[in-house]
């Protein structure tokens, strides 16, 4: 706690002069503003708003439980003190009924200051822990209503789970309304099929206590979705009381992912059914892809190719060549050069090397294919 403003309330201009002084010896964070009235007590709240109020209850005009009402239809969280010399349990009561923080009789000797102040350093910390709670949860309930992820808080019960909360994403992703889903357990809200596969998931998060992800397809009332999931264990005294589940639809993603995959499949067929060999090179000339002939000529395939230098697959005569023939399909477009593969028995065939650089979608320059054309039955 920091610096704490006080405004001080009390007709007795004399009294509330030595009041504040004596608080603010008390305690050096405390800064005090003395008003005569709680008309004036208002208007100083309007200029600027106090950490805690103190005020007297006997005052002309408008008495202490009159303001306190006043300062509780602006601000009812405000720390507010009462801190009088006529004292009965009636007007304790009544100023704790109508929302006073604390009650406090004037009495004499210096003491009586030490007390006040203890009560308004207290009022103050629970009411900024308060206020600071309240920010918290505000700021966390709009993380979690506005994230794009679908977000679930599921209760670890002792015989299974129960959905707590969830935000407007999961129910986009589900189809579900909030009544179906909100209190209900996996089974009742998903389904006996559906339920299988998420239990399972949570209490293996419960059992290592730690953040697991996975990746599920649930049958959901908008059709089979899958889910890119991570769920988080809440861990208080020791047991795992609560997971954070947040989800993502990734069901588009999947389903284009499977459409490039069987493009690719179709291509790869494509360029195995060339009766010559054909490679694919990054920038730096080495082997990203090549088709099957040039696999079954040169003996490395598949990922056994992936990363070998073009050059190891020609005498070291000609690689000077095929270098240079790489550098100008990157920097003019294409190159031809003939030269001779070694094949994986030790012999070697002599093709026409057509390069052909490779953009990526910005249109950087981001490879080149080299498509082969036997020239002699070497």
């Amino acid at each position: 706690m920091g610096e704490v403003s006080i405004l001080l309330v009390d007709d007795d201009e004399a009294l509330a002069t030595v009041t504040a002084e004596l608080l603010e010896r008390e305690d050096e964070r405390f800064t005090v503003e003395t008003v005569p009235s709680a008309t004036d007590g208002l208007q100083a709240m309007d200029r600027s708003l106090p950490d805690c109020v103190v005020s007297d209850f006997e005052m002309p005009e408008t008495d202490g439980l009159e303001f306190l009402q006043a300062v509780r239809e602006r601000h009812p969280q405000l720390p507010f003190i009462m801190f009088t010399g006529r004292g009965s349990e009636e007007i304790a009561s009544d100023a704790i009924s109508t929302g006073a923080t604390d009650y406090l009789q004037k009495q004499s000797g210096a003491e009586q200051y030490e007390l006040l102040a203890n009560r308004i350093s207290n009022a103050v910390t629970q009411y900024q822990s308060r206020k600071q709670l309240e920010e918290t949860t505000a700021e966390y309930a709009a993380v979690f209503e506005n994230t794009r992820n679908g977000l679930l808080l599921v209760d670890v019960e002792q015989d299974g789970f129960r959905f707590r909360r969830c935000n407007s994403r999961v129910l986009e992703f589900t189809g579900l309304v909030e009544s179906e889903l909100i209190g209900k357990t996996p089974v009742e809200a998903l389904g006996e099929k559906n339920s299988r596969k998420i239990a399972g998931a949570y209490r293996k998060c419960v059992a290592t206590r730690e953040t697991i992800e996975y990746t599920l397809t649930l049958d959901h009332p908008v059709g089979e979705v899958i889910h890119e999931v991570s769920a988080t264990p809440i861990i208080s005294d020791g047991e795992v009381e609560q997971l954070v589940v947040a989800f993502t639809d990734i069901t588009e993603r999947h389903n284009r992912e499977q459409e490039l995959l069987e493009e690719r499949a179709v291509i790869q067929q494509a360029l195995d059914a060339l009766e010559d060999p054909l490679f694919v090179l990054s920038a730096d000339g080495h082997i990203e892809h090549c088709n099957e002939r040039a696999g079954e000529l040169t003996g490395h395939t598949g990922q056994a190719a992936e990363g070998l230098p073009i050059t190891d697959l020609f005498p070291e005569a000609e690689r000077e060549a095929i270098t240079d023939a790489v550098h100008r399909s990157l920097d003019c477009g294409r190159a031809t050069v003939t030269a001779a593969l070694l094949t994986d028995g030790g012999h070697r065939r002599t093709y026409e090397f057509s390069g052909r650089s490779l953009t990526d979608l910005d249109g950087n320059t981001a490879g080149v294919v080299m498509i082969s054309q036997r020239t002699s039955d070497d």
